[in-house]
């Protein structure tokens, strides 16, 4: 199969031959910020496919300074991902990959065990309370205007789903400021919080 990235030149056949090459070295490979570049979905779900329930990956450059940044600002959230491993941190599955490529995204946080999970997909969202707020949240977004947290949050939920890590790094809101927007949203009724991994699990899906 030579299926051509559209955002590169490298070809799945180039791809399958450089993580072949690396995984006959190590036990994990690790992909270079151009090789991410060059990803779209469709080849980013075939290596997954290939791959994903046998090989590891270390996180791309820009996720791990994500992840860098959740030290800084949300110690206990780190240590429930990382910290309680001797392995070496920021290893995942391949299986992770499709979702990787997807700068808004990156490796979701939604199986925390020692602290309130906070990851939403539209599924989340309570539909008849929330369309007017996600219409009106679209239409200032659309005209440049402000838009308070909440809104953005649930528009961005409603996009993609996300968790309030990531929302908050990306758009470079408080961490704080971002929970307060999530029991806002539950409060009015436009979203419902599952915090538990067991309740969450079902609405996970890469």
């Amino acid at each position: 199969m030579k299926t051509k990235s559209k955002r590169g030149e490298l070809t799945l056949n180039n791809l399958i031959e450089i993580i072949d090459s690396q995984s006959t070295e190590n036990h994990f490979i690790e992909l270079s910020d151009e090789v991410f570049l060059s990803l779209d979905y469709e080849i980013a779900k075939a290596l997954a496919d290939k791959y994903g329930a046998t090989l590891l990956m270390k996180l791309p450059s820009r996720e791990i300074k994500f992840f860098e940044w959740l030290y800084e600002n949300d110690r206990e959230i780190w240590n429930d991902l990382w910290g309680n491993t001797e392995e070496e941190p920021y290893i995942v599955g391949m299986s992770f990959l499709p979702v990787l490529i997807n700068k808004m995204r990156g490796y979701p946080i939604c199986d925390l065990l020692d602290n309130d999970n906070y990851y939403f997909t539209s599924a989340h969202i309570v539909d008849k309370e929330s369309e007017i707020l996600i219409e009106s949240a679209r239409t200032r977004f659309m005209n440049n205007e402000d838009l308070t947290t909440a809104q953005l949050l649930i528009l961005q939920i409603s996009v993609s789903p996300t968790d309030i890590w990531h929302f908050a790094y990306n758009f470079n809101i408080d961490l704080e400021e971002a929970k307060k927007a999530v029991e806002d949203l539950v409060q009015d009724n436009a979203l419902v919080h599952l915090k538990e991994v067991e309740y969450l699990a079902p609405f996970i899906d890469f």
